[in-house]
């Protein structure tokens, strides 16, 4: 495959922000928390949890970029706080390293409760709305397996102290695991969102839907779309079994196909995927990280690939096991995809 230099320009095109229902509707309950908390006069805290690659952490760094920290004659402002939670993570680690981001010069020095008077005070004197801990499931021991429960302890108390909401997101199951060990800290965390990985059911409409429109959504925010080589509905399907619905899988595979598409030469930038380059993009991106997974856009699969629901049947180096076929819905796929 002959290559070409892609001009900047582009590339930041490729790495745009795919916003989609669901991530703006977190980005809502994210606000209303804040804004509750305001007229309350208690935080409002909130959980968000989710597999690796959901898109946790994207969502809420672009939260936080709609509230940037800003300069007063009476010091810098912050009005949502991110970090991410060290690991291992200690209650003096934590209170330094937050200390840390708040600009505090004395960030690493004094005793704990000299630290924790003075974060008070600077988050207080920030005017922060909004504390959000990333890698909160940094709270469970790898080695031990063990919750830190003094770290739990610690921050129920900050919390009560300043009286700002926290959003602490996590590893699905995880988060909910240290919650459950410390009542009174779970008491604080109302609302309890999941990100979760697409579906696909070509029995449940809605599923099929969500998916397509995510789809839609990324090629209309990096400038591209899908061949015509596949009907559209086992294209999507075939996109969802290589990626398992997972947001960081989908765009990883789509970002790079793109990047082929910009530096194929003849191709021109015609921004079509076709089943070469995402084949290829699989093969990059995706392989290594979904070993048991067979290649759903090479030529070869295609023999292997039952249509209209796209279930793979005894495709080569996947498991032994016969996949069972899926029932049939009364409404096909594509009608489903038409009639949306």
């Amino acid at each position: 495959m002959s290559t070409k230099e892609v001009p900047i320009s582009l590339i930041k095109a490729n790495a745009a922000l795919v916003r989609y229902p669901r991530f703006n509707e977190l980005h809502e309950d994210i606000r209303l928390c804040q804004e509750m908390s305001k007229i309350s006069g208690e935080p409002q805290c909130m959980v968000l949890e989710g597999i690796a690659g959901a898109g946790k952490s994207t969502l809420v760094r672009t939260y936080v970029e709609m509230f940037s920290r800003y300069e007063t004659v009476s010091g810098t402002k912050v009005p949502v706080f991110y970090m991410e939670t060290p690991s291992p993570v200690t209650v003096k680690g934590m209170a330094s390293r937050m200390l840390e981001t708040l600009g505090d010069p004395a960030a690493h020095k004094g005793a704990l409760w000299s630290m924790n008077s003075r974060l008070v005070h600077y988050v207080r004197a920030c005017q922060v709305q909004l504390v959000i801990l990333d890698d909160f499931h940094h709270l469970i021991d790898k080695e031990t397996n063990r919750i830190l429960e003094t770290v739990s302890d610690w921050l129920k108390v900050l919390i009560k102290e300043t009286g700002i909401p926290f959003l602490v997101v996590g590893t699905e199951g995880k988060v909910e695991l240290i919650l459950q060990s410390n009542a009174q800290l779970s008491r604080l965390f109302a609302v309890r969102e999941t990100l979760e990985p697409f579906q696909w059911d070509p029995s449940d409409e809605t599923s099929v839907k969500q998916f397509a429109s995510f789809i839609k959504y990324i090629e209309k925010g990096i400038g591209v779309s899908l061949s015509d080589e596949l009907p559209r509905a086992e294209f999507l399907h075939r996109l969802h079994y290589a990626t398992d619905g997972v947001v960081g899988n989908v765009m990883n595979l789509m970002r790079f196909a793109t990047l082929l598409n910009q530096q194929t030469e003849g191709i021109q930038n015609d921004g079509i995927l076709t089943l070469s380059m995402l084949s290829h993009a699989f093969a990059k991106r995706l392989h290594k990280h979904l070993p048991r997974k067979v290649d759903p856009f090479a030529a070869e699969t295609d023999r292997h690939f039952d249509a209209p629901t796209a279930t793979l049947v005894n495709a080569p180096n996947s498991t032994n096991r016969r996949s069972k076929p899926r029932k049939k819905s009364n409404v096909s796929v594509s009608d489903v995809l038409t009639a949306s």
